[in-house]
């Protein structure tokens, strides 16, 4: 008897289908009557909130009297809980330091919950694991609302396949990471092992003591957590808080990781066009598959974004003259180059284009780039991932949208038409608003966070002082952008400033973590309420001069 089989007539005769119907009901029953998104953003809030008071918990935190940590406040543990969630990755402690492995084991959930989908995830339960055969409506709408396409035909089958797509990559890399965590060491430069010894990562012998070479639960924990953290897009990381700095010339680490990025990237509709396309291919079908339009604008925006932030940061680099920049900087011996020769810096800089879109990973530290490359990785960030994937931003095809309508209206076209499809003009005036309301979010969380400079009371030193009485910059105008970009990208990537955010800038970080993540569209929709706005009269039609 086929184990599936066996399953199912042990699952009937412990009336397990009959416990799972009816929980679904009760499910059904208490969501019916509301609105879809502004309920899913409920569920969102609550599970948040949850989480947030196991985080603040003692049981989570490592608190030994050796570890040197102190008991976290209730603002951190929630900044902490939305930033998994959201699968963004700023963190105000150290992840490995400072949370046990129950916390971690938390953190790791909320990730892949949160870069999956909660209703995706419970579809996936019902209708795949438990074999449930139908998908309600409200079921559809949910799904839609959370991670689906346009076709509401199709979109429990979409999400179950990528699901599953997902699961098993994150198995499949879980195990290939941990094998090779398990028998390979550290691989970076000696600029940057001197860098981590500075910061007492290394031991006078030379020795990452978080290594988890030789460890097999070390090694579990660490290809396992990273898998699900790098195929969601979250950047959280358990390799003390230098990210992959310790596998700087590693490449098939850094290569798996890239893959991961790309995968969580592309978003479910994405997966699920490629599956047919492979689908159709293994059939040796005689006609020629058709990709959506969905599936063809964002894949193209996806990676012209890349080559446009790989452009651009390399030429700012390579044109740098700061020998402080991470293409000149030399390491203490100042007869090598800090990050490498010219292949391994070239590398550095094709992973964080790469990382910048919604990832949070890094192999080369951020302040070390230039000031034309860190705006670069903003407007990286800003943009962020394609819709319905584990990533943030205003999403690919808002953007692909918005500049070809821009285009059309250069050479003064009627429609806007891409890949040989009129575009709908509600979608079209959509995008703009989008990037208008994005724009305004960002500059407004800006505004907020300057409160934390120490010009205004807070704890981020703008400037020190020198001993000629000259004053150094240290933090200024562009790493608040930098951090309220990367929340917004829900890209995790920081300046170094996040622990040092007063409360105010933290919920703000916080708010701008979960619309990046939700979508500026479904956070609108949220509030909208349905008036009657049908008058008998109109006002006079006037005009005023703009642009």
């Amino acid at each position: 008897m086929k184990l599936r089989e066996r399953w199912r007539l042990w699952k009937n005769r412990a009336k397990m289908g009959s416990f799972f119907n009816k929980c679904n009901f009760l499910w059904i029953k208490h969501v019916k009557n509301k609105k879809n998104l502004k309920f899913l953003f409920l569920v969102y809030i609550a599970i948040v909130v949850i989480s947030s008071l196991l985080l603040w918990s003692p049981w989570t935190q490592n608190l030994s009297p050796s570890s040197g940590n102190t008991a976290i406040s209730y603002i951190d543990a929630i900044f902490t809980t939305s930033s998994a969630f959201s699968d963004t990755g700023l963190v105000v402690k150290d992840t490995y330091k400072h949370w046990n492995i129950f916390g971690q084991a938390i953190i790791a959930i909320l990730i892949f919950a949160g870069g999956v989908g909660i209703f995706a995830l419970k579809i996936f339960i019902f209708n795949w694991i438990f074999r449930r055969k139908n998908i309600s409506i409200l079921e559809m709408k949910l799904l839609q609302s959370e991670r689906g396409g346009t076709d509401s035909a199709k979109v429990g089958k979409l999400v179950i396949s990528a699901v599953k797509f997902l699961v098993l990559t994150i198995i499949l890399f879980g195990f290939i990471l941990s094998i090779y965590f398990y028998f390979t060491d550290i691989n970076t430069t000696s600029g940057i092992k001197e860098y981590l010894a500075k910061n007492g990562e290394i031991d006078a012998n030379g020795v990452w003591l978080n290594s988890p070479k030789g460890d097999l639960a070390k090694a579990f924990r660490f290809g396992f957590f990273h898998t699900i953290s790098a195929i969601n897009n979250a950047g959280f990381d358990i390799m003390s808080g230098f990210s992959l700095m310790p596998y700087y010339t590693d490449y098939f680490v850094q290569i798996c990781f890239i893959t991961l990025f790309i995968i969580g990237g592309l978003g479910y509709p994405v997966l699920f066009d490629l599956k047919g396309y492979f689908s159709h291919k293994i059939k040796r079908k005689k006609s020629r598959y058709h990709f959506t339009l969905f599936t063809k604008l964002s894949l193209s925006v996806y990676f012209l974004v890349f080559l446009f932030g790989l452009g651009t940061s390399l030429g700012f680099e390579l044109t740098s003259t700061n020998i402080e920049s991470m293409w000149n900087k030399l390491d203490s011996s100042g007869q090598n180059y800090f990050y490498g020769n010219v292949f391994n810096r070239l590398f550095g800089i094709f992973f964080t284009s790469f990382s910048t879109r919604s990832a949070g990973f890094f192999t080369v530290h951020l302040k070390d780039f230039s000031l034309g490359s860190i705006i670069t990785f903003m407007i990286m960030m800003f943009i962020g991932a394609s819709p319905a994937s584990t990533g943030g931003g205003v999403r690919t095809t808002t953007i692909g949208v918005f500049l070809m309508s821009i285009f059309n209206m250069v050479v003064d076209k009627p429609r806007v038409r891409i890949f040989k499809r009129a575009i709908k003009k509600d979608t079209v005036d959509m995008s703009s608003k989008v990037l208008g309301i994005a724009f305004i979010i960002v500059i407004v969380a800006c505004f907020i966070c300057f409160s934390s400079f120490s010009d205004y009371g807070g704890k981020i030193i703008t400037s020190a002082s020198q001993a000629d009485g000259t004053k150094v910059p240290i933090y200024g105008t562009e790493h608040i952008l930098f951090e309220v970009a990367s929340a917004f990208g829900t890209t995790g990537l920081s300046s170094g400033i996040t622990a040092s955010l007063n409360t105010a800038s933290k919920i703000t970080i916080l708010i701008v973590m979960f619309i990046g993540q939700f979508g500026i569209s479904s956070t609108l929709l949220v509030w909208k309420r349905k008036r009657n706005n049908h008058r008998s009269y109109e006002y006079a039609e006037d005009d005023v001069a703009i642009g």
